[in-house]
């Protein structure tokens, strides 16, 4: 609560049965009980009515159980049901947590520039002021509160509590932890990460083709690839492109303009020649510092076929504490997801999103389909207009959790702070010590089934949701797919856009090798993240 004024804090004795002018608070990190009399209580910030400030703190404090403190869920692993715990089995569901979740724009430095409207992110906060979301006022992030949770597993059933207050046997989530030092706010990219050249000064789309017969005509300067449906549908004019593949025309080229979703002029010279298996990608420049940077901006193509470890430097190149996604950050958007909708079922509850394509192979070979922002006018809010077999209609649809564009489906994300080995997890939250093939500073955290298929159990552990088993189905327990194999692995998560029913909140791609990575992928993407 905001602006209370305390004037003394008597404490109730053990096993009084307080009145209902007492409140309870947590001050100094103490949850403490004392009497409305001994508190001056001025305009609360949030516009709360002081009566209802009352009731829920004294019926928190009289019943034991600070039920109304607390949002939860409880999932029986054997029987498959749900319980609702603590204020989100009353009605309305608080959700605190997840009603704190706001788009913003984030500067550099790590402040916030402004707050968007709720209901529409192409305003400002004040709901009348045009936004700037091309990058120019920062990068679109969305801010998660900080929060404190419980876990426990007790016979088949596995419960899990948050609060923004710090309960009895509640602690800091570790999203806002960095080794043993409290971080004070943590923020997710909104879009799916892009690519900011600075060569060009621009963010350009991550779009090309590979390995695929294309025509080089010299006289136009002209590109074209009918091989494929759409493989120049999302090019930047201005963005330097890299050819290989070619007897006559491997250079770099500058995109003069797009002709059609099948051809490009470029303002270089082109010798004539048609090549089998040309590959043409963006320029990228992952030099530490002063390379190439990972953004959250709209109207972009995502940025793929990278390593982690590039996407990595991508992204620390935007400045202190700028990282990718993480393993701690993932771990408590899925946390506040599940206890939101009290079912691993995502799919079921909000959307399969961008996961059903049957034609990306022919239309742009399995690079991004969709461009960011598509769910700007969604603002904070959850939505999913995607759910198509065909990739031209899915090119500008989306699904959005609480203004984080695709969390799953469209294309996997690298997740970062975490290390496979032979199917042991190793998880760490200071991004300062993120780095592939390691267990240096790093924790093991369980050790995951070495089969593949739906998650059928889950690691009795607090710190994430990581497969104990599998032998579920799309529809059964965790309803989401488990990869895996022996080795050195890197994560990704969520599904990409031809998974069909394996995608979903709790997808985990954890077959890929580090080593295997050095080629990098067509379908997996990075998010940006920040904390400090």
């Amino acid at each position: 609560m905001a602006n209370v004024k305390i004037s003394g804090l008597p404490e109730a004795s053990a096993g009084t049965v307080l009145n209902t002018d007492t409140i309870v608070g947590v001050f100094n990190g103490i949850t403490k009980k004392c009497k409305l009399s001994s508190i001056n209580l001025d305009v609360l910030s949030d516009g709360t009515n002081y009566a209802r400030i009352q009731k829920i703190y004294a019926d928190a404090i009289n019943n034991g159980s600070y039920g109304q403190l607390y949002d939860g869920i409880a999932w029986d692993e054997n029987a498959d049901t749900y319980t609702r715990l603590g204020r989100t089995a009353g009605s309305p569901n608080y959700l605190e947590i997840q009603n704190g979740m706001r788009r913003c724009l984030l500067k550099a430095d790590g402040t916030v520039n402004y707050y968007l409207y709720p209901t529409n992110s192409a305003l400002k906060e004040d709901g009348v002021t045009a936004s700037v979301l091309d990058g120019t006022d920062g990068q679109v992030m969305v801010e998660i509160p900080k929060f404190y949770y419980s876990y426990s597993y007790v016979g088949t059933t596995h419960s899990w509590k948050i609060s923004s207050h710090k309960l009895p046997g509640f602690v800091l989530h570790p999203l806002f932890m960095s080794d043993n030092t409290e971080l004070s706010v943590a923020y997710v990219g909104a879009f799916e990460g892009v690519l900011y050249d600075t060569s060009i000064s621009k963010y350009v789309c991550g779009n090309g083709i590979e390995s695929t017969a294309a025509t080089f005509v010299a006289s136009t300067k002209t590109i074209l690839c009918t091989a494929l449906t759409a493989p120049f549908e999302n090019v930047t004019v201005g963005a330097k492109l890299v050819i290989t593949g070619t007897t006559s025309n491997n250079t770099t080229v500058t995109v003069a303009s797009k002709v059609s979703s099948q051809s490009i002029t470029v303002s270089e010279s082109l010798t004539d020649e048609t090549a089998n298996s040309a590959t043409i990608d963006v320029q990228r420049d992952y030099t530490a510092t002063t390379g190439d940077k990972l953004g959250s901006v709209v109207g972009v193509s995502p940025i793929t076929k990278i390593t982690r470890a590039q996407a990595r430097q991508l992204a620390k190149n935007m400045g202190t504490n700028w990282q990718l996604l993480d393993y701690d950050m993932m771990s408590a958007i899925q946390l506040l997801y599940l206890i939101e909708y009290g079912s691993f079922y995502s799919q079921n509850k909000i959307g399969a999103g961008i996961s059903n394509i049957s034609d990306w192979t022919t239309y742009n070979n399995i690079y991004p389909i969709a461009k960011t922002g598509n769910s700007v006018s969604v603002g904070n809010g959850t939505a999913n207009t995607a759910g198509s077999s065909s990739c031209a209609t899915e090119t500008s649809k989306h699904l959005t959790y609480r203004g984080i564009e695709n969390p799953f489906g469209h294309l996997w994300k690298f997740v970062d702070g975490f290390n496979i080995n032979n199917n042991i997890a190793y998880v760490c939250n200071n991004p300062v010590n993120y780095a592939d093939d390691t267990t240096t500073n790093y924790t093991n955290i369980g050790t995951m089934i070495n089969s593949n298929g739906y998650i059928n159990t889950l690691l009795s552990i607090m710190r994430g949701f990581l497969p104990k088993s599998v032998g579920a189905s799309s529809s059964t327990k965790i309803t989401d797919y488990y990869w895996q194999s022996s080795g050195w692995r890197v994560a990704f998560v969520g599904g990409y856009s031809a998974n069909r029913t394996d995608a979903g909140f709790f997808c985990w791609p954890l077959d890929y090798s580090s080593a295997a990575s050095a080629s990098s992928y067509r379908c997996v993407g990075a998010r940006l993240g920040f904390k400090k």
